[in-house]
């Protein structure tokens, strides 16, 4: 198996030892296998795949393994829900090491199999999120199968369930499959957190490298319900820089989860967590955390170097020249902001206009809900407001 590019840091808690035991989503051959093997303490160590983020949890719980990597957020598609789910079921888990892994999907087949004759393709909902415009163009025809994993659905098309897989290129070889077609993510540079969770690890948190707090809480109402609270949430001076997402539960409620910077002991981190607990009672708190690097793109990396070795000129010569160049840059993105965002008003104009027609509201209070959440995980603090205005500008452009 290839060695993931990925990037870690010492967690605050104490990883297994060298004998130790560790779950994850599997079957072998996953995104989630990639970041667990990236640990240096997991060489030699005994690997258990687990069906869904349920079971490896419980694995956990009963001490048939030391520790569970699973995926939890991707900077596409956002929060994956099956895993909040299991971590909400689980109150005796803690966070224990972040991974940040970058990921690229790819298209797997039985050999001799031709794009034209797919009819099935089948992924993690996560991955389809993130493979919807390839789909869409290349196989408009093709049913999607949504499956527990990407490895599970290559392992359904090597035993002829599906035509097709969404997969990392390195599942192909596992199950005698075939890539047919590389890079077929609608979003380049795409990177999936996944959580190291454990058994209520002694002194999480209490490191000085600790610098992420997570939490999990259920609430009584579906997602689609939730639009004014978590819209107060988020403008609250105290959580302008906290992540807050949720799920439905599957059960008519919700589950919040929410990332905090910073760790337990400090003032921020503690009045943030005192206001969720007021308005989520029963909200609890996964530990404190290292947080993994920001990974670079290969392409801004190439960038980098090349800007670092290039020309000779004095450093207040080749300041203003950087300074000139990156401002004809600034332009060029805000015209192609601009345009984006008029194209973006336009398609709001005709939802709007559909909904309106039909005798519905022409806001879908569920939908912003899920759209503020993914510019506050994308921009950080200020991402929420950056949705919020142009959710406005979008209502005020409403069709009559």
């Amino acid at each position: 198996m290839p060695t993931p590019d990925v990037r870690t840091r010492p967690a605050a808690g104490r990883l297994p030892g060298p004998h130790g035991r560790f779950a994850y989503l599997g079957p072998a051959g996953t995104f989630t296998e990639l970041a667990l093997r990236s640990l240096p303490e997991t060489s030699g160590a005994c690997t258990t795949p687990a069906a869904t983020a349920a079971d490896a949890l419980a694995a956990l719980r009963r001490g048939a393994v030391d520790a569970a990597m699973l995926p939890v957020h991707n900077t596409v598609a956002g929060v994956v829900a099956d895993t909040v789910r299991a971590v909400a079921d689980s109150p005796a888990v803690s966070v224990l090491k972040e991974v940040a892994l970058p990921v690229e999907f790819a298209l797997l087949v039985r050999p001799g199999t031709r794009l034209a004759r797919i009819r099935t393709v089948s992924g993690h909902p996560h991955a389809g999120a993130q493979v919807r415009g390839y789909l869409d163009r290349c196989l408009p025809d093709a049913r999607w199968v949504p499956a527990p994993s990407n490895a599970e659905a290559a392992r359904r098309v090597r035993d002829r369930k599906c035509d097709a897989a969404v997969a990392g290129d390195f599942t192909a070889a596992r199950y005698g499959l075939h890539v047919l077609v590389t890079g077929i993510q609608d979003t380049a540079g795409a990177v999936t957190r996944f959580l190291l969770f454990a058994r209520n690890p002694g002194g999480a948190g209490a490191g000085p490298a600790a610098d992420r707090t997570s939490l999990v809480g259920r609430l009584r109402t579906r997602p689609e319900g939730l639009g004014g609270f978590m819209t107060d949430l988020r403008r609250h001076p105290l959580l302008r820089a906290v992540s807050v997402q949720v799920v439905s539960d599957g059960r008519g409620g919700s589950i919040l989860f929410a990332d905090c910077p910073g760790r337990i002991g400090q003032a921020a981190v503690t009045q943030a967590v005192d206001l969720l607990r007021l308005r989520v009672p029963g909200l609890r708190s996964l530990g404190s955390y290292p947080s993994a690097a920001p990974i670079p793109t290969r392409e801004r990396s190439t960038t980098m170097h090349t800007e670092s070795t290039a020309g000779t000129a004095s450093p207040a010569q080749a300041g203003s020249g950087d300074i000139a160049r990156l401002r004809e840059q600034i332009d060029a993105l805000d015209r192609f902001l601009i345009g984006t965002l008029k194209e973006r008003l336009e398609t709001s104009q005709e939802i709007q206009r559909i909904r309106t027609r039909s005798g519905g509201s022409p806001v879908d209070s569920g939908r912003e809900v899920s759209i503020r959440g993914r510019y506050a995980d994308e921009l950080g603090e200020g991402g929420a407001g950056v949705a919020e205005a142009l959710l406005q500008m979008c209502r005020g452009r409403a069709p009559r």
